[in-house]
């Protein structure tokens, strides 16, 4: 029987959901003008489910965004997926937002790509996602994420979030933009099976937090 998964994508304040049937993605939000700007999860999950024609029950897997980014949408979104997982004895999958971006990112510029994100001020989560991996995960301060940026700008893209003003009346060169925040529900699919294939599978899944970062640092 063909796997039907759930795909959740909160981190960066904009909710996206998607309905899969093995490789197949039968519904994608950003399609679905009534949920625009919306930040109901129940109400994304409904409207995935009702423009497939499937029910909670049909659900075999959930695969949601566990940041980093906003705490409280990541945490939402996690709390929604665990309800959902433990409700219908499903796996709950966490995949890291870095992975998310950086693959769809990596995919559009065949690069690797440099993932950023504030954290509490002034403070970065950064990673780089190179061949469907994502390393060097870690919680820094300021000079060391600008270090890390001046290090790969001109050999990876950049995804995610990060500006910085000019602390002194020093010229300085121009940082690199990012590509994007958000990954695409095709992406986020090609990701989730990949976890899938490994194995992966767990019962409850925790946003990722600055206290979590350094722990595995």
């Amino acid at each position: 029987m063909t796997m039907i998964s759930l795909l959740l994508q909160n981190s960066s304040g904009v909710m996206s959901v998607g309905l899969a049937s093995g490789e197949k993605l039968l519904f994608d939000s950003v399609s679905d003008i009534d949920l625009a700007g919306s930040r109901n999860v129940e109400l994304y999950v409904k409207a995935a489910l009702r423009n497939s024609n499937k029910t909670v029950s049909d659900l075999d897997f959930i695969f949601v965004d566990i940041g980093p980014g906003g705490l409280g949408a990541t945490r939402t979104t996690a709390a929604f997926a665990n309800a959902i997982g433990f409700a219908r004895k499903i796996p709950v999958i966490g995949i890291n937002a870095f992975e998310l971006i950086g693959d769809y990112v990596e995919h559009l510029e065949r690069k690797s790509v440099v993932c950023i994100r504030p954290a509490a001020r002034p403070n970065y989560y950064m990673g780089l996602y190179k061949g469907q991996t994502l390393t060097d995960f870690s919680f820094v301060d300021i000079n060391e994420v600008k270090s890390f940026i001046r290090k790969h700008q001109d050999i990876a893209a950049f995804a995610g979030k990060f500006s910085f003003s000019t602390s002194t009346d020093l010229p300085e060169d121009p940082w690199p933009s990012a590509i994007a925040n958000t990954t695409s529900m095709a992406s986020f699919l090609r990701v989730a099976l990949r976890k899938h294939k490994l194995g992966i599978s767990t019962t409850q899944v925790f946003p990722i937090t600055e206290t979590l970062v350094e722990a595995v640092s």
